[in-house]
């Protein structure tokens, strides 16, 4: 038998065998036919971005291990290949940090003293993507109506007086998993605490902690709790809106925010048909 042949005759027996006669395809019922039929708006995508939640510097960033893992992320998260570089400032500041990202580009201005996230990874994936610019996207929301000054005490105070064994129904559990967190994150480098706080699960726990305590204070009273969080959604709705009017088709947009944002963007992005969302775990796991 020639070679050909030979080849061909054993592709067919694989297929045949590959086969499952018992296995029929499901018959769909009229909604499902129906659900098939209908249309979203997934063909109006036109640029991607990454979301990559980090924990707020302190001065021990400045550390020559830190400065190690700043390094890697750096390199790591350069990888995504990012358009703009957007960071959680406020716009109004835009203005004198590009004047200082200009100079640092042209190697004048020293970072090596500057603790912030904005500085340690924005300007430096910035220039290393050799972006002429970087972005600012923060709102700080209003502290309105039943917000209005104020403070975690009055907060905390409040809760005690009017909503106690309803607010802290689950005190001893949320405690319970935030240290049991914090022990796991404070167990690794740098780049592997960030690299956690950007999984699935520690997002989850993020979102879920948002809504199991504050969201439980004054409801039909004043409202505090609840008008808290939607507090907390507005200003990231706001972000999102800021990063909607600064992108170009094409753009490739790289954010970074403190971590419990991720979530909530993540969310509210996989929800803009003009984008989509990067998986930052994929990247940050995957370059261990």
């Amino acid at each position: 038998m020639k070679p050909f042949l030979k080849s061909l005759l054993l592709l067919a027996v694989v297929l045949i065998l590959s086969c499952n006669p018992n296995k029929s395809t499901p018959t769909l019922n009229e909604l499902e036919k129906a659900e098939n039929t209908l249309k979203n708006y997934d063909s109006l995508t036109q640029s991607k971005i990454m979301i990559v939640g980090t924990l707020h510097f302190g001065k021990d960033i400045l550390e020559s291990e830190n400065q190690e893992n700043i390094a890697k992320l750096v390199k790591t998260i350069s990888k995504y290949n990012p358009t703009k570089v957007v960071l959680e400032w406020e716009p109004s500041a835009l203005s004198i940090a590009n004047q200082e990202y200009q100079s640092f580009v042209a190697d004048t201005f020293n970072i090596s003293n500057k603790r912030n996230e904005v500085y340690q990874l924005g300007f430096r994936i910035a220039k290393n993507m050799k972006h002429d610019s970087i972005y600012f996207f923060d709102n700080q929301t209003e502290f309105i109506g039943s917000l209005e000054n104020f403070s975690f005490d009055s907060f905390g105070e409040y809760a005690k007086q009017n909503d106690d064994g309803f607010y802290n129904t689950y005190e001893k559990h949320l405690t319970k998993i935030f240290n049991q967190n914090q022990k796991t994150y404070k167990n690794h480098n740098l780049y592997d605490r960030i690299a956690l706080m950007n999984s699935p699960t520690a997002q989850k726990f993020n979102a879920q902690r948002m809504h199991m305590y504050e969201i439980r204070v004054g409801i039909q009273k004043n409202w505090i709790g609840p008008d808290w969080v939607g507090r907390w959604y507005q200003r990231n709705v706001r972000m999102a809106g800021n990063i909607l009017k600064m992108t170009q088709t094409g753009d490739r947009i790289l954010v970074i925010v403190g971590d419990n944002h991720k979530w909530t963007l993540d969310m509210l992005f996989e929800n803009i048909p003009d984008f989509e969302v990067v998986s930052s775990w994929d990247y940050l796991k995957n370059n261990h």
